[in-house]
């Protein structure tokens, strides 16, 4: 059988006229089909600080930089939201700026998956990846994260302390803002 001729089969069996197909699969009972859970996209603002431990603390003491530095950024959130606890299964991208006020620029990407609580605590992990315009160095760390998210009314503040594992030492971001709607 030509290659060709094989992927035609395959499609065949695939989309349709054979025991493969949707037609001949047996219903999900109604009790076990999977219940489609509102979802919500949120975004906001998020500013705080790192700290560097370990051996990029040193190099950066050595480079003449503090081994603390401001962060800047934007946090989107997409919240799938549990219609019986009110709980809220959580994926979330923040993109940081770091270090303008020592004249540098560290841009930074995280991707978290998280989980909160109807009472806002939450945690959350994931990767991310940092970029150094001085250095073009590119890092990478795995990033563990926990925090609560206050008020219930129209507004509410998330404040978040997350510790990346990194090589040269962990590196532990504090960060706070709001939610935009």
């Amino acid at each position: 059988m030509s290659r060709a001729a094989l992927y035609v089969a395959v499609a065949a069996l695939t989309l349709g006229g054979s025991p493969l197909s949707a037609q001949n699969q047996p219903a999900v009972p109604a009790d076990k089909q999977a219940t489609k859970l509102p979802r919500q996209q949120l975004a906001g603002p998020r500013f705080g600080f790192t700290t560097f431990t370990g051996e990029t603390a040193k190099a950066r003491e050595n480079a003449n930089l503090q081994p603390m530095m401001t962060q800047f950024g934007w946090q989107f959130e997409t919240q799938i939201v549990s219609l019986q606890s009110k709980a809220q299964a959580l994926l979330e991208w923040v993109f940081l700026v770091g270090g303008v006020e020592q004249s540098e620029m560290n841009l930074s990407l995280a991707g978290l998956a998280g989980y909160r609580m109807e009472n806002g605590v939450e945690v959350g992990f994931g990767p991310n990846i940092s970029w150094n315009k001085d250095t073009e160095n590119t890092t990478t760390s795995m990033i563990v994260a926990f925090g609560a998210t206050l008020g219930s009314s129209d507004i509410r503040l998330p404040v978040n302390v997350a510790v990346g594992m990194a090589q040269g030492g962990p590196r532990i971001t504090t960060l706070v803002g709001w939610v935009i709607g």
